[in-house]
């Protein structure tokens, strides 16, 4: 019944938050359009395409697309794109509460925590919005809270590495959730066997699916557009290429020194679309110190964390416009688990102090960027 309220709820203030402002952003939906006319190109001119052949092609990875195909095949490309990312957030807090009742088997933990996670992170913001850049987030998260809500009752490796590979369709770098399954489960070579079984499906769809488009294996649909930019664009946001590790500094300061802009008058406080620090967004996070990290559960979450992580440290650019850093977004079920055994070890009035603030700053956050449309770079 909890879950379902959550569920009613989230959904109700994601739906009342969202103003419109990313919905022209709606790459999937022309997608889902072409793969029911049998293309894999789209035929109208989008934003960060892929010149290739004549064609232009989404460089984002397709399973959003793939689930908005029924919903395109029945209202056309008119189906609002941001519909299915705010139906998907809600359903994602949910999840997030059946699974963290199982790993904790403290309700009322598990509620603070879902409540937490609903209105006090980053995916408030992104869900809401809906643009293309966000929804594949909140796709994945989809899929990793099933995954995990699999490990934790009937724990069928299969599945589980099914499900991954569908967030792995939608963001590239949560493939690495792998590595918390591995090693929470301790899993021997048979279940290994099993586990990357459920993988192969997705690892082979998207491998045809580039050599369909490009006569490539790999994710080459990135290189394209890269090699599109102005030689401007190429040395100010990739410099050294479309990874590297000369981009750690930068991505550890969006991470960790980024701040929101302080001004002398009204309304003082000004949300950067650039990067804002971690504990800025949710300063619940600052609950991680407690946690339990000689736990399999803790620790299994954490290396998952710095593991899919290092994908965004060395990667060029930081995802912006956003609120917070969204590729935070990409390990946020791990980075939860972690904050939910720091407050289960200090569920004092402070802790529940910190989760209202941080609902209070997403509050802000949403309503400055959103409703006032009063932001900077």
């Amino acid at each position: 019944m909890k879950a379902i309220l959550l569920f009613i709820f989230t959904l109700l203030v994601y739906s009342i938050s969202h103003r419109g402002e990313g919905a022209q952003w709606n790459h999937f939906i022309y997608l889902a359009d072409a793969f029911l006319h049998g293309r894999l190109y789209v035929v109208n001119n989008l934003t960060e395409l892929a010149y290739w052949n004549n064609h232009y092609f989404v460089v984002y990875p397709p399973m959003p697309a793939i689930l908005l195909m029924p919903f395109v095949a029945v209202f056309g490309t008119t189906f609002y794109q941001p519909i299915i990312s705010i139906l998907l957030g809600a359903a994602n807090v949910s999840l997030s509460y059946l699974v963290l009742v199982k790993f904790f088997k403290k309700n009322q933990l598990a509620l603070w925590v879902s409540v937490l996670y609903a209105f006090g992170t980053i995916q408030w913001y992104h869900a809401e919005v809906g643009s293309s850049w966000y929804v594949a987030h909140i796709v994945a998260l989809f899929f990793l809270w099933l995954s995990l809500l699999e490990l934790v009752t009937k724990q069928r490796l299969f599945l589980i590495g099914l499900l991954i590979g569908g967030a792995y369709l939608a963001r590239l770098p949560t493939i690495l959730a792998i590595v918390f399954v591995l090693i929470f489960l301790q899993i021997n070579f048979r279940n290994l066997f099993l586990l990357i079984l459920g993988l192969l499906p997705a690892l082979i769809f998207n491998g045809l699916y580039n050599l369909l488009r490009f006569g490539k294996l790999n994710d080459y649909a990135y290189s394209l557009y890269l090699d599109s930019q102005s030689l401007a664009i190429k040395q100010l946001i990739f410099p050294h290429g479309f990874f590297s590790v000369y981009y750690l500094p930068d991505r550890i300061k969006d991470i960790f020194l980024s701040f929101p802009i302080f001004t002398n008058h009204p309304p003082f406080i000004i949300p950067s679309l650039y990067a804002m620090a971690l504990y800025i967004v949710t300063p619940a996070f600052f609950l991680i110190l407690f946690a339990s990290f000689k736990k399999k559960l803790v620790y299994s979450s954490l290396i998952a964390v710095l593991a899919i992580l290092v994908i965004s440290l060395i990667k060029g650019g930081n995802g912006f416009t956003q609120f917070g850093f969204r590729y935070s977004l990409d390990f946020l079920p791990f980075l939860l688990i972690i904050t939910t055994s720091g407050i289960n070890n200090k569920f004092t009035w402070w802790a529940k102090l910190l989760i209202i603030l941080s609902i209070f700053v997403n509050l802000w956050g949403v309503i400055m960027i959103s409703f006032l449309n009063i932001w900077t770079i």
